[in-house]
């Protein structure tokens, strides 16, 4: 198996990159980009992806899952502020088919199937409507 050749520059800042052959982000082992503060993201072929983790990371909490360029985490939220908001994506959209899809730092929540927004009552109702099924 050929191994990949991955160019790696440091800035006058202190970023970090790693880029592949086509000069895009790539790091198949880690982050591709380091920011001096403590910034990770992680990308394959120019697209936010991390299969074992959050795609972004930032040293005040903050993190977001992406695989192939697209929110989605199937086991929690995709999207955790630094204040303690949640977002939760499948696929890019926003979606949590057991609760709220969002919810604020204040703790006021949003239901969404598949990028709709419903009211509690309508999130309530499509959650039953699935048992039956």
């Amino acid at each position: 198996m050929k191994r990949e050749t991955l160019t790696i520059e440091k800035d006058k800042n202190g970023t970090i990159t790693y880029r592949n052959a086509d000069g895009d982000f790539h790091n198949p082992n880690g982050p591709a980009i380091v920011h001096a503060n403590g910034d990770k993201l992680y990308y394959i072929n120019d697209k936010l992806h991390n299969p074992n983790g959050p795609a972004v990371v930032y040293p005040d909490g903050y993190k977001v899952y992406c695989i192939n360029g697209k929110r989605h985490n199937p086991d929690g939220p995709a999207v955790v502020h630094a204040d303690g908001g949640k977002f939760y994506y499948i696929n890019g959209k926003l979606h949590n088919e057991n609760g709220p899809a969002i919810v604020w730092a204040d703790g006021h929540k949003e239901y969404y199937i598949n990028h709709k927004k419903l009211s509690e009552t309508e999130f309530r109702a499509w959650q039953a409507q699935q048992t039956t099924k």
